[in-house]
């Protein structure tokens, strides 16, 4: 194999190493790999060659505890909040508590606790305080934990467990080590508190029960409830063979170049939530482990460290999210810190979670089901389409049968060294591990794993979407500065099965790793629905949109834009209004009309009829009363309240004039923009 076969975009760190594994295979013996027909045969072609072992798997500074880092930072923050500078000391502490050991845990934890109260951070200080306790915070000290407890409560008005956090002070105060004069100061304290407590309690008691009860200002997740960000779909609305759709969409296959793809069930409006998933598997972007929750993917206000107390390379949102994910990061801990220096794709990462986010055994499970059923899906009302199954992830497409033999090669020797990761950890079973050597055979569990890791890699090139966050400066009030990233990767399979077009009919955010899919123009009943797989009309001319898709999705663009040529955006003319004929889809022509124009009665020289445009020119001028009220609505950051006439207008529109016109698709990207701030969203 010659040099010029290697992928131009393989990274530095694998380059050297892939070289030399390609100039030891002799020709002849490449074209006995072009015969393979199983990809656990590939991997291990490739681990039978000595130079695949010789790429190191350790790395030099491993994303470990400090324990003297965190007792130095520590100190740092004790003199910060000592001089009342609380923002700063929470965030020393919280990058103390990611260094630190079990040992010296706990008091960092109890001291970050005492900040965050300060700050007047109730639930995030009864968190730490939580799980101080749990760490075994010295004896003599929890007096002072209890009572932070019981205010934080207090402030909380959870007035019950505040009472019980009281007492409990109380009763711990015989261990603390100070003076008799302050012990006898703080039980005092405590006693006029609970005496408080309770005279407000024989207050409220006396209150006569028919009274309304007068509520505080409305929490945020009172007034900005999870349906009107779309995040569910309410249950007799589902499709029951696919659930993460709603019943307006429809998954069929058509076989050949379109292959499974989802159709309207009927009329769809703009706006209307269409599918609500969760992903198969996700993976964060390395530059975003700290910063971003390794489970749920939201940004970390106040970071809780693995439940390795190991590593430092990933932080939590909250216990519950640790928690959660403690079994997949004691999989992983030790291959993470070599998988971010090695700076793998985020593909590797995902080929690689979808195997550790379940156990060996599970995992082994599937290979008796391959066997007695083989791998097709049999969907139906009992038995849906569900997107956390491994056999929904594994029946994504993998164009298998159109890769050329170097192609493959080049997974195959990023699947050996997955799988050689993937052995140095506590994973596998030390009963089915073979030695890391070209000449050992590897175990049929092994062949197993190195099978699905190569075949992960082929479907995860077509079928894995970026995870986004949309990001402002802080103080902005408007999106104008604000700026859709890229956080991290996951594989939503219902969403995968959603052909391209460069004019989409839907747009899609996320919130957390749940991605909302929400059409974004009116979509008939029997007509495809649409996703944008990057290269979108509006920004990108033509010819490079087919050939960035037929680079990496491999198939040539047919949808409606590349086939009528559409301009770009900037190239559209607004003084040309574009309507339908009268006639409907029989005729299915558009009617070129100037803007100024006196007639209303516009004849179609494909069907002989006329088209009275009185209608269409009357819904402009009702967009244009309402593009104000969107604009305006935008300015004042109030981007719920902007979504709906943006909505409205597209719906206006969609019912007299035909694309592309140059104030629908402006429209379009403020409905992106509004919707985009409904999921992720941060100020940097």
């Amino acid at each position: 194999m010659s040099e010029r076969e290697l992928e131009p975009e393989i990274g530095g760190f694998f380059r050297s190493n892939l070289l030399a594994v390609q100039k030891a295979i002799r020709q002849q013996d490449f074209r006995k790999f072009a015969a393979l027909e199983s990809n656990a045969e590939r991997v291990a072609f490739v681990l039978s060659y000595p130079e695949a072992h010789q790429l190191s798997l350790d790395v030099e500074r491993p994303m470990i505890k400090d324990s003297s880092g965190a007792i130095r930072l520590k100190e740092t923050g004790n003199k910060l909040f000592g001089c009342g500078e609380f923002a700063k000391a929470l965030e020393t502490y919280s990058n103390a508590v990611l260094l630190a050991s079990l040992t010296e845990l706990s008091v960092i934890l109890a001291n970050r606790s005492a900040t965050l109260y300060h700050l007047e951070l109730h639930e995030h200080a009864l968190e730490d305080i939580e799980e101080a306790s749990r760490l075994g915070y010295p004896k003599n000290l929890f007096y002072k934990l209890e009572e932070r407890r019981a205010r934080c409560l207090l402030a909380l008005k959870r007035h019950d467990e505040a009472v019980e956090a009281f007492r409990r002070a109380l009763r711990t105060l015989d261990d603390a080590r100070i003076p008799l004069e302050r012990k006898q100061k703080f039980e005092m304290d405590i006693r006029m508190m609970l005496a408080v407590i309770d005279k407000g309690k024989r207050l409220n008691e006396t209150v006569p029960k028919n009274l309304p009860r007068v509520n505080g200002k409305q929490s945020l997740s009172s007034q900005r409830p999870e349906e009107n960000r779309g995040k569910f779909i309410p249950e007799k609305q589902r499709n029951p063979r696919y659930p993460a759709c709603s019943n307006a969409v429809e998954i069929k296959n058509s076989g050949g170049d379109v292959g499974r793809h989802a159709v309207a069930t009927r009329k769809i409006t703009p706006g209307e939530v269409l599918i609500v998933e969760r992903p198969h598997c996700a993976f964060l972007l390395a530059e975003n482990k700290l910063t971003h929750c390794n489970l749920c993917f939201t940004r970390i206000f106040v970071p809780i460290p693995a439940a390795c107390h190991t590593c430092s390379c990933v932080a939590y949102c909250s216990r519950r999210c640790r928690d959660a994910d403690a079994q997949v990061h004691l999989r992983e801990c030790k291959l993470l810190p070599i998988l971010w220096h090695s700076k793998a794709s985020v593909t590797c990462f995902l080929a690689l979670r979808a195997i550790t986010q379940k156990s060996f055994e599970e995992i082994m499970k599937l290979k008796d089901q391959f066997v007695d059923s083989g791998s097709a899906l049999n969907i139906s009302a009992k038995n849906p389409y569900r997107g956390d199954d491994y056999m929904t992830f594994y029946n994504l497409v993998t164009h298998e049968d159109k890769r050329l033999p170097e192609d493959i090669f080049h997974r195959a020797y990023m699947a050996a060294w997955l799988f050689r990761l993937l052995r140095t950890g506590e994973y596998l079973p030390e009963s089915v591990k073979t030695a890391d050597t070209a000449d050992s055979r590897l175990s049929d569990e092994e062949l197993f794993i190195a099978e699905l890791l190569l075949h992960n890699l082929q479907l995860l090139q077509f079928n894995s979407h970026e995870i986004s966050e949309l990001v402002r400066p802080k103080g902005e009030k408007t999106l104008a500065k604000a700026k859709s990233i890229f956080i991290a990767g996951g594989v939503y399979p219902t969403v995968a099965m959603l052909n391209h077009s460069c004019n989409p009919g839907v747009i899609r955010y996320f919130i957390g790793t749940i991605i909302v899919v929400r059409a974004v123009r009116t979509i008939r009943g029997g007509e495809e629905i649409s996703e944008n797989y990057g290269p979108i009309f509006t920004t990108t001319p033509e010819n490079e949109r087919k050939r960035k898709l037929r680079v990496q999705y491999w198939f040539d663009c047919n949808c409606e834009a590349c086939l009528g040529h559409w301009p770009l955006l900037e190239e559209l003319d607004p003084t040309i209004l574009r309507f339908k004929c009268e006639t409907g889809l029989s005729c299915g022509n558009v009617l070129l009309v100037k803007s100024d124009t006196n007639e209303f009665m516009i004849g179609c020289a494909k069907c002989g009829k006329s088209t009275n445009i009185l209608k269409g020119l009357k819904a402009l001028q009702d967009t244009d009363a309402l593009f104000k009220i969107a604009s305006t609505n935008l300015q004042e950051g109030q981007n719920e309240l902007a979504l709906r006439p943006y909505l409205e207008i597209l719906k206006l529109l969609d019912e007299t004039l035909a694309l592309p016109i140059r104030d629908y698709h402006l429209c379009q990207q403020g409905v992106r923009l509004c919707a985009l701030a409904l999921g992720n969203t941060a100020r940097i």
